[in-house]
């Protein structure tokens, strides 16, 4: 039986991470792959967070409120844990967020170019997807803001997705453009969602709190504890929103969505332990991201110098660039889903990694 439209016509993004199905086409043991195309925290998770996560009672059913986190959540932001809905990574919430505010013929504008989830979870809605693109030339990265409000203004769109850091241009919007962006939302009647992912792994600067802007009822923040903390397989996130719009998400959201050990982890990943395990990462990604730069400069590449773990490089063609390194063990995100079929994005490993990295770029570039 033929799916209902859109669904009909749906087709997947593409995204980073090692694809297993690709790789047994190859031949190719992923145990033999480094991955510098999913940009989490290569120090892996902190042992007090493995630890819970393998006490976590797997024959019972999880918390369906997830109260454990939300309380743990709610002491470390200041927030009342009625703000606060966990979700099964970011993904999830996107997705629900999509089907609570979104109807057929509705406006959704995406500012990208950026994750391809916010146009995909529109679309599925029915909605128009609009976007307003950041000037992406070479090493230099803009965003018009002034444009980007007059857009929000003029087309009135219902949700508005904006990435900051943004993935994969890695620029991070400091908290008066989004003040800005969002008086503009407002008066369009629509709801601005900041994906903050990557938040916890900012490398230069400080990202500014953008918590104290919720109050207006017309602004979610997402925030994955996957990047991070290294839960990718486990799946772990947590929307920032009014009372009104967590009670929302919580209906639409599947129950036991959250997974016992993702809870456990998502806990643990709180502790005093476990925030100077990040923090150590932290330091070593910032440490190795500056060698990572002075490498890609080496070797005449132009690339955009975000805020967060990741870089845009430059190499000419990124299809072929990555397949030249998938040969040698190594693979990077092609960009051509982004629109930027010229680049590749490069996560921030560890030193010697990257030093591997930099010699097979040395080797397949022209």
């Amino acid at each position: 039986m033929r799916p209902n439209p859109p669904f009909d016509r749906a087709r997947p993004e593409a995204h980073g991470a090692l694809d297993l199905a690709e790789l047994e086409r190859r031949g190719v043991d992923p145990e033999e792959v480094v991955d510098f195309s999913a940009s989490v925290n290569p120090c892996g998770p902190a042992p007090a967070v493995l630890e819970a996560a393998r006490r976590a009672d797997i024959a019972c059913y999880p918390d369906r409120t997830c109260l454990g986190l939300r309380r743990t959540l709610a002491r470390r932001l200041g927030l009342d844990v009625s703000w606060i809905c966990p979700g099964n990574g970011s993904a999830e919430l996107i997705d629900l967020l999509a089907r609570l505010y979104l109807s057929p013929g509705d406006a959704a504008l995406v500012v990208g170019p950026t994750f391809g989830e916010y146009g995909r979870a529109s679309r599925l809605c029915g909605a128009r997807v609009l976007r307003w693109d950041r000037g992406v030339r070479g090493g230099e990265v803009s965003l018009d803001l002034d444009g980007l409000a007059g857009a929000v203004l003029r087309e009135r769109p219902r949700v508005v997705w904006l990435c900051s850091p943004n993935n994969p241009t890695g620029d991070l919007l400091p908290g008066t453009g989004v003040r800005r962006l969002l008086g503009a939302v407002e008066a369009a009647g629509g709801l601005l969602v900041v994906d903050e992912a990557y938040r916890d792994l900012v490398l230069r600067g400080e990202p500014d709190d953008l918590t104290g802007l919720l109050e207006g009822g017309r602004l979610v923040l997402l925030r994955s504890m996957t990047k991070a903390h290294a839960l990718a397989g486990l799946r772990l996130g947590y929307a920032l929103a009014p009372p009104e719009a967590v009670r929302a998400l919580e209906v639409a959201r599947p129950p036991w969505s959250v997974s016992a050990p993702a809870q456990a982890a998502g806990v643990a990943a709180l502790s005093p332990a476990a925030e100077e395990h990040l923090l150590r990462s932290r330091r070593l990604l910032a440490r190795s991201a500056a060698l990572l730069a002075e490498g890609l400069s080496r070797l005449g590449l132009r690339f955009a110098p975000g805020a967060a773990n990741f870089f845009l490089v430059e190499v000419g063609s990124g299809r072929g660039v990555r397949e030249a390194l998938l040969r040698r063990g190594l693979q990077v995100r092609d960009c051509a889903s982004f629109g930027l079929p010229a680049h590749i994005r490069i996560a921030v490993r560890r030193p010697e990694e990257n030093a591997r990295l930099l010699a097979a770029l040395g080797e397949v570039l022209p």
